[in-house]
């Protein structure tokens, strides 16, 4: 009973405790006087004349009867239900997507490889350049996507047989049309088309959308094309005081404009985010799922490992030598776009709050992160 009670519901743990009980207090009892002492001694002999036939009947009966118990308390644990899935525990729940049970299934079927430099994902540079394809650019607010968002235009505006499609807003409720055109771009592309996809504000949340990035490249490459992801990072001190010159038009303070950053208002939907907040959860909550800064780094090197082919960091002139050299367009000048040309002043108290909430967001450690692994990466592709 004592080996087999851990197993059994509640109400029967208590049964089995309560019958110890009583036991051990009958035997203490007894063993003060040495009448009572002889009696048990007979009491046992002639039960275990009786019983004893019996014995290897009840084990057998026994272990049976306990063996069935926990088949029925564990056998529902393997069933891919949603619940079962999230509440495996806080971290799960923080990285695994949510809409629906089949997109969970599907991510849990691909390897999960570590963040390191030999895992990174690499183009074939004897392949160039691709004849067909996708350049799926996920632009993030204050890198210079503005600039890489120009261009991408005006490459498409000088070769042929390259779109451009984008779909981003201000409001939730854009990502579905996103996906629902994503679907859609990925399909019946001509063997020397190529389709520009933009991703901004609401367009896409890589972390609980995920699977979709697995869908679209399985199906792009299924019709002999490239699907190349890209994005543009910048240093994360700078990029949080770039994004503080929004806060000149709401005439907001550096504290309002920044107060959800501080560590007790993580679920707060901030009127900014960080870069690795951007890349996670797009414009949504800053941290739901009260992650540490050491997950929310390992989760978005692990995305940007699994999917993003191109990853920069202020490196423009770069990134257009590579994207062109993976394309075969015809080079075209990049002008910067969106410029701040006014002036920013902050107290020494000031930056001292903007350095210590960005690095306690993670984006220092997600920077470096970035530099120590990219750094040179594609360097044989620029020209």
């Amino acid at each position: 009973l004592t080996l087999l009670s851990p197993t059994l519901p509640h109400h029967d743990q208590l049964h089995t405790c309560l019958l110890a009980t009583h036991l051990l207090a009958v035997t203490r009892d007894c063993t003060a006087n040495t009448s009572c002492k002889v009696y048990l001694k007979s009491f046992k002999m002639q039960r275990r004349k009786i019983l004893s036939p019996y014995f290897p009947l009840l084990a057998w009966g026994l272990v049976t009867f306990s063996s069935y118990r926990i088949f029925l308390s564990t056998r529902d644990l393997s069933k891919p239900t949603s619940s079962s899935i999230r509440s495996v525990n806080i971290y799960e729940a923080e990285f695994l997507p949510q809409q629906e049970v089949s997109l969970a299934s599907q991510l849990a079927s691909y390897p999960r490889v570590p963040p390191i430099l030999s895992n990174l994902r690499t183009i074939d540079e004897s392949k160039l350049p691709y004849q067909c394809g996708i350049i799926f650019f996920y632009h993030i607010a204050c890198t210079g996507g503005s600039s890489i968002n120009r261009w991408l235009g005006k490459e498409k505006d000088n070769n042929k047989n390259v779109t451009y499609w984008t779909k981003w807003g201000r409001h939730d409720g854009v990502e579905a049309g996103f996906i629902e055109g994503v679907n859609e771009k990925v399909q019946n592309i001509d063997p020397r088309e190529w389709r520009i996809v933009h991703a901004h504000g609401y367009s896409f949340f890589p972390n609980t959308s995920e699977p979709y990035l697995y869908r679209w490249r399985e199906e792009v490459e299924r019709q002999g094309c490239g699907f190349v992801v890209t994005t543009m990072l910048r240093d994360a001190v700078g990029h949080t005081i770039s994004q503080s010159k929004g806060m000149i038009n709401p005439n907001l303070t550096l504290d309002e404009w920044i107060t959800h950053l501080e560590p007790e208002n993580r679920q707060e939907r901030g009127i900014w985010n960080t870069q690795i907040d951007y890349l996670l959860y797009n414009r949504g909550p800053r941290n739901e799922f009260n992650a540490t800064k050491e997950e929310k780094v390992r989760r978005a090197m692990e995305l940007l490992q699994r999917h993003f082919d191109i990853v920069m960091l202020s490196d423009y002139k770069r990134f257009t030598e590579i994207i062109l050299k993976i394309t075969g367009w015809n080079e075209v000048g990049m002008k910067h776009a969106n410029a701040f040309n006014g002036e920013l002043n902050y107290t020494e108290r000031e930056l001292d709050k903007v350095k210590r909430l960005t690095e306690e967001n993670g984006d220092v450690l997600f920077i470096d992160a970035v530099k120590h692994l990219y750094y040179g990466h594609l360097d044989y592709l620029a020209a």
